[in-house]
């Protein structure tokens, strides 16, 4: 008789990193459950996926992050879960505790499901978040060692992933999970539907010839594909079982270096791409009183460095250049007429 293929959990099915971890798996001859907060998203999620979708191998359950319903029947029968699932916010909420709570809540919550169904292999999506937002005087590159410190004046969002981290490990330590972290920087690459996450409409202003100033800020990249590929490499792979895996391609890039990029590689497709820049002082002082260049100030200044060498060399994985996965994410977008006419 045939092996049975594998059953694969993977959360948040409707998301940017789900959708392309789902199409990972599923290339890869796994058959793959995932969750959606409502059963009504299915039929967009697989209209997202493409024919891929269309396979037996992808069924779908309710689940929410915020409930106990539903997930026992998701973790039924599965190998293994992939916890992709993650609030993610556009902007800031006034009360830390609405993106911290669900986070750590949620994380928890897939946990102990699935541990109760005897599934111990975990792989976990956390963020760069987790890793690099405390300083490290020594000035060398962020690496696994580094935790962010939760008890520092933070975003929400960074805490949040923080503590949702530190909760799984500590789980995974009390509960014999075989735990392995994938902390990505800012992920970007094709979209899969119109539901964008919050670094690709980075691209997509500046697409739409926003903001009209460029700052100097910086931020990491990664090809979400490149993740999902690192997300099954962790999952295959006995070595990665309690090990975490910064995901990025290479330093960070600014603003300005993104724009040229982008009027360069995309030709008249490009042409509102801004091209002046504004000087820090002039974004500093905006930010007292706009918020949404709030998160841009803070990017200013050197940016952070990086190594995801541990990835490379422990189970080879190789990142996509930063330049072709961001001229990649916006042809997605123009192929998508998600870009503003």
């Amino acid at each position: 008789m045939a092996e049975r293929q594998r059953l694969v959990l993977v959360t948040g099915g409707s998301g940017f990193l789900a959708g392309h971890v789902i199409l990972r798996l599923l290339s890869g001859g796994y058959r793959v459950r995932t969750t959606v907060r409502s059963l009504g998203r299915e039929a967009g999620v697989r209209a997202a996926l493409g024919r891929a979708s269309d396979d037996a191998a992808l069924e779908f359950v309710a689940a929410d992050l915020t409930s106990d319903d539903g997930w026992a029947a998701a973790v039924d029968g599965c190998d293994a879960v992939l916890h992709v699932a993650s609030p993610f916010p556009a902007r800031q909420p006034e009360n830390e505790d609405d993106v911290i709570v669900p986070a750590r809540e949620g994380t928890l919550r897939v946990l102990r499901a699935a541990s109760a169904a005897g599934i111990r292999r975990i792989v976990l999506t956390s963020s760069f978040a987790a890793v690099g937002y405390s300083p490290k005087p020594t000035g060398e590159p962020y690496d696994e060692g580094d935790w962010t410190d939760a008890a520092a004046p933070n975003s929400p969002y960074v805490k949040s992933k923080t503590l949702a981290e530190r909760d799984a490990w500590e789980f995974a330590a009390a509960n014999d999970v075989e735990l392995t972290v994938v902390n990505p920087v800012g992920i970007f690459g094709p979209v899969l539907g119109t539901d964008l996450a919050t670094s690709v409409q980075i691209v997509k202003g500046l697409l739409n010839g926003r903001p009209p100033l460029l700052p100097h800020a910086s931020f990491a990249v990664v090809d979400v594909r490149d993740v999902a590929d690192l997300h099954v490499m962790a999952l295959e792979d006995p070595r990665a079982i309690g090990e975490r895996f910064l995901a990025a391609a290479g330093q960070p890039v600014s603003f300005p270096e993104t724009a040229a990029t982008l009027r360069s590689r995309l030709g008249p497709a490009g042409r509102r791409v801004p091209r002046l820049t504004a000087p820090d002082w002039l974004v500093r002082a905006g930010a007292r009183f706009v918020p949404a260049l709030r998160e841009l100030a803070g990017l200013l200044g050197e940016p952070k460095r990086i190594s995801a060498t541990k990835a490379t060399e422990m189970l080879g994985w190789q990142p996509r250049p930063v330049a072709d996965t961001l001229v990649d994410t916006a042809r997605s977008l123009l192929d998508g007429g998600l870009v503003d006419r």
